[in-house]
């Protein structure tokens, strides 16, 4: 029940006192007036009531309480009312506020969307570009594939060449060392020659050089001794053996290799055995 409700019952409650005290005068003129007026509460038999006197002030006490009542509920219904309007007031404000926020955010909402739908765009614009970027990458990555291809195949052939140029190159420095070992045998050959009496016109049969070796095996009636071709040793020549001086016999060149060669004996003037000296000429 609400403070209106609360008066509008406090009237009807003092009406009914009055609505009572007029009964009560009608009532009285059958009575004896001045007891029922005057009879105080210890007089009081059964089947009567207080008196008159008595029961208007305690509805004067009960009027003036009430009406006390009455302007305390008056007085908070203003303060209400007040405090009421004040809120009425404050909240009129807050909406007048969050009418602002909201328009605020009514404004962010669209320029949010508005930058959403633009993001979506260069977002299809990005996702397009990408494919057309990714066909191209793709199609780079053939291309590379296949100019990797072309460049492998050129750099084996050109590690092939390389190598075959090393190779060259090292048989040519070899061919090199070579010519140059050869000219220097050669000048040798002729020096030898010379002292020997001989030239490098002389016929083949007489160019053999004075060299000695040594026998390395014996087997029966052939040698093996340490000179070869690059001594000047040929198939066919004769040499003589020998031990301090004492000569042992005559053998032939059959076979010769580059440090090597090997002779059978034709001559016998002792044993021969390995380590013996073998020469061209005997000195």
């Amino acid at each position: 029940m609400n403070i209106i409700g609360k008066i509008f019952v406090f009237a009807v409650f003092i009406m009914s006192l009055v609505f009572m005290t007029f009964a009560i005068a009608l009532f009285a003129t059958n009575t004896n007036w001045r007891e029922e007026i005057v009879r105080d509460r210890n007089s009081v038999k059964p089947g009567e009531s207080v008196g008159y006197k008595f029961q208007l002030e305690d509805a004067k006490k009960e009027r003036e309480k009430l009406t006390t009542d009455i302007t305390k509920l008056t007085n908070e219904v203003a303060a209400s009312e007040a405090a009421r309007d004040q809120v009425i007031a404050q909240m009129q404000t807050a909406i007048e506020e969050k009418n602002k926020d909201l328009e605020v955010l009514r404004k962010t909402k669209e320029t949010r969307e508005k930058e959403r739908e633009e993001a979506q765009q260069e977002l299809a614009a990005t996702h397009v570009e990408l494919k057309i970027i990714t066909d191209e990458i793709k199609g780079l990555r053939v291309e590379v594939r296949e100019q990797q291809s072309i460049v492998d195949g050129q750099l084996k052939m050109a590690a092939e060449l390389a190598e075959k140029l090393h190779t060259s190159e090292s048989s040519l420095q070899i061919v090199s060392e070579r010519k140059t070992q050869l000219e220097k045998q050669v000048a040798n050959a002729r020096l030898l020659l010379k002292q020997s009496g001989l030239s490098i016109d002389s016929p083949q049969k007489d160019l053999v050089p004075t060299v000695e070796g040594q026998v390395t095996a014996v087997n029966k009636d052939s040698i093996e001794f340490n000179l070869g071709s690059d001594d000047g040793i040929q198939a066919g020549i004769d040499m003589v053996v020998y031990r301090q001086g004492k000569y042992l016999g005559k053998v032939k060149v059959r076979s010769v290799k580059a440090d090597r060669a090997n002779a059978d004996v034709i001559g016998k003037n002792g044993v021969i055995l390995q380590g013996d000296r073998v020469a061209t000429r005997l000195k």
